[in-house]
């Protein structure tokens, strides 16, 4: 069924409707441009700050020595790179893999993640078909599918439900005007025809009822999300995985040496405020690489670079646009509603191709809820090629205020000023998605250096399962085994060492 675009629907938004293509043109034409380190003094973000103790793994050994060498070094403490260690954690768990010790490496705090949990069901469905067909074009809906339904059953099997704020509900696309639902239309065909898993969820919204649920007066596509605190789930995946180390070696403390346990174990430590400075082969046979940091050398086995943006610091063969990850500024706000939250909603939304998005966090009826509102970008030049999340954007930031008003002018006033807002680097890559696998090696370079990074925005419901990936790579290779790809991963998204080898 087509739809057309209803005439009577008057979209007054303070951003530039319909930005894909054209900053898309734009993107491919950058000069590409080597990542920096982390700023040291990042703005203050509402999931590092925003309530007393959120984030207990902040400077979590910044202060003891590291140690001088690991199995497998992971540089990022991002849900890449501690998705990887739990999975690892998860693999020696079950017999996969034997005994391994993990060193976990970080320029700055631990985890500076935000952002909401929803598998998009359809989206680039056309493009993607076009280009790879039906059969791998499904592993895009797939990969967020697995992520989502993967950590939704980590959550409430441990019980962390309340810990991570969880909030299971649906997501709502706001459609601005008839571009934009002639693109949605399309793609959703393209995932019907392609037999997407659960595309019989997402179903349209006409402007009458949106209106009516939602104050907002265009029409809408709606399916299932959720959103959580990335931190507070980082922290318990972290903690998972470190437990176990810490549960075994419990025990084996209270046995004679003849008598410990020969069940393999995870030895996992991690290292804030560490700045990775070079990645190189070992001048030592005992260890492939050494990671140089600015407290001194680690020697591995094995690197992993889950650095997103700043992948280009440490591997410039990663600088973008071409082949690499841009690193990009997003600027995001928390403000409230004039309103109680019994008398707003409780789903994630996104607009304007998604290059807007926002969500309330919890509360009780009677309050006005913290509203997460991310964005305002293309109201100015993309701040692309940036890798400096120290400052504000003034430009950005007006944009930010007059939106949620412009959209629900009975439940938001540009009079209300937001109580956070930071800004956050981003990695985009030309295809908007990110790059999973081995680093090119050489006969001068081993071959155990993976990467997982440049999720364009939207890592949230990937991460997860490309560290998995990554985890599963490792554990083959330690095994002596040739790994398999998993059938929610798209062949697109590893890199071509690891593409060659399959």
């Amino acid at each position: 069924m087509s739809r057309t675009f209803p005439d009577t629907v008057n979209c007054d938004v303070p951003v530039r409707l319909n930005p894909a293509d054209a900053d898309y043109d734009a993107f491919v034409a950058l000069k590409p441009l080597q990542a920096s380190l982390p700023h040291p003094n990042p703005t203050k973000s509402f999931w590092t700050d925003g309530e007393p103790g959120c984030n207990p793994l902040a400077s979590e050994g910044s202060d003891s020595p590291i140690p001088e060498h690991a199995d497998v070094c992971i540089i990022g403490s991002g849900l890449t790179g501690v998705s990887c260690a739990y999975h690892l954690a998860r693999m020696v768990e079950s017999g996969a893999t034997g005994s391994i010790k993990v060193v976990m490496l970080e320029a700055r705090d631990f985890c500076r993640n935000g952002g909401h949990l929803v598998a998009k069901k359809s989206d680039r469905m056309h493009a993607l078909v076009n280009k790879y067909g039906p059969e791998e074009a499904v592993k895009s809906p797939a990969i967020e599918e697995h992520t989502a339904s993967e950590i939704l059953k980590i959550i409430k099997e441990n019980g962390w439900e309340s810990a991570v704020d969880l909030v299971e509900c649906r997501r709502v696309d706001l459609v601005f005007n008839a571009p934009e639902l002639a693109a949605i239309e399309k793609d959703i065909a393209a995932a019907r025809s392609a037999k997407v898993e659960g595309i019989d969820d997402v179903k349209f919204l006409t402007v009458e009822q949106v209106e009516k649920e939602y104050g907002a007066k265009y029409p809408a596509y709606r399916q299932p999300g959720n959103n959580l605190w990335p931190l507070k789930l980082a922290t318990k995946l972290f903690q998972r995985a470190r437990g176990q180390a810490v549960s075994r070696s419990f025990i084996s403390s209270f046995l004679p040496a003849a008598f410990s346990p020969a069940t393999p174990s995870i030895d996992l430590a991690l290292h804030t405020h560490t700045p990775v400075t070079g990645v190189k082969p070992s001048k030592k046979g005992d260890r492939a690489y050494e990671v140089e940091t600015t407290r001194g050398t680690i020697r591995a086995d094995y690197v992993v670079h889950a650095t997103n943006a700043y992948v280009s610091h440490l591997l410039p063969q990663f600088v973008g646009p071409d082949n690499g990850v841009v690193p990009t500024r997003g600027q995001v706000v928390g403000t409230r509603p004039s309103v109680p939250r019994g008398d707003l909603w409780n789903d994630n939304f996104v607009g304007n191709e998604a290059f807007e998005y926002w969500f309330p966090r919890p509360c009780p009826d009677s309050e006005r809820p913290l509203i997460i509102l991310g964005g305002g970008r293309e109201s100015s030049p993309w701040e692309t090629n940036v890798s400096d999340d120290s400052v504000l954007s003034e430009p950005v930031g007006k944009t930010l205020r007059r939106f949620l008003p412009a959209v629900y002018p009975k439940l938001f006033s540009e009079d209300t000023q937001p109580e956070f807002e930071w800004t956050g680097i981003m990695g985009y890559t030309k295809t908007i998605d990110p790059f999973v696998g081995l680093v090119s090696s050489s006969e001068a370079r081993p071959s155990g250096e993976y990467v997982s990074v440049g999720y364009s925005g939207h890592g949230m419901p990937r991460t997860f399962a490309c560290a998995e990936a990554i985890a599963q790579m490792i554990v083959a290779k330690r095994n002596g085994k040739t790994w398999e790809r998993p059938s929610w991963l798209p062949i697109w998204y590893l890199t071509e060492q690891t593409r060659a080898g399959l």
